[in-house]
């Protein structure tokens, strides 16, 4: 019966014929192998996120990064968040990516490659919060005559979330307890009960008026909330 040590040596010998390989697919191969092994070898998990990352598999990729992460408490692998910076980064996912790098600056205040990226990812969010507060004002005449929506028929609390982790729906269920500080679905729910999440909360809401393409500028009771609602 072969030992946990055993098991262990042969993990990383994989591993290690892995990063020998020139071949990206053969390197792959060599990576899970290591892993059917040793779930948790953090060089095959590592470097087989760094292949997925490379085929466009953001998602995948950071599922082994954290692997990773989750095997440490408080100091963990500065590599391994950048890895992961660089993913969420991709997936357009720009907030969450930044909370990563900002752990990693602070075990290596000095490390250039993390300060450029907090830099470069600081104007992307700064850029975005500028085009999404921009808004031309409607017309008096294109204003829907008599007519106020006051119906509260909220979003699914999966896609409030979603907006929340700034991912797809169908991606939550790879987001949630990997680390980050999510909105939780209670969070979510009590606030529809509260109604802090109606118009008035609302991105497209302003001056009484609901400025989302599909209502063609209905004015709008602040109470109210619809299926557009973005927080």
């Amino acid at each position: 019966m072969t030992s946990k040590k055993e098991t262990s040596d042969m993990s990383r010998k994989w591993a290690e014929r892995g990063l020998s390989e020139k071949d990206p697919q053969r390197k792959l191969h060599y990576f899970s192998l290591a892993l059917e092994l040793d779930p948790y070898n953090p060089v095959a998990l590592n470097n087989k996120g760094i292949l997925l990352h490379k085929k466009g598999e953001f998602l995948d990729a950071v599922k082994y990064y954290d692997m990773i992460l989750g095997q440490y408490q408080h100091t963990v692998p500065v590599p391994v968040l950048y890895n992961k910076c660089l993913a969420l980064k991709e997936m357009g996912r720009h907030e969450a990516a930044l909370n990563f790098l900002k752990k990693a600056l602070k075990q290596e205040p000095e490390n250039e490659r993390v300060r450029n990226q907090i830099a470069d990812i600081s104007r992307v969010i700064k850029e975005k919060k500028v085009s999404a507060s921009y808004t031309t004002p409607l017309p008096a005449k294109q204003l829907a005559v008599n007519q106020i929506y006051d119906r509260r028929e909220p979003p699914a609390v999966s896609t409030l979330l979603s907006y929340a982790l700034k991912c797809n729906v169908e991606e939550i269920k790879y987001h949630k307890g990997l680390g980050e500080d999510l909105i939780k679905e209670s969070t979510i729910q009590e606030k529809l009960k509260k109604m802090v999440y109606c118009c008035r909360t609302c991105s497209f809401y302003e001056h009484d008026v609901c400025y989302h393409q599909h209502t063609r500028a209905m004015s709008v009771s602040p109470d109210a909330i619809c299926r557009n609602f973005r927080p």
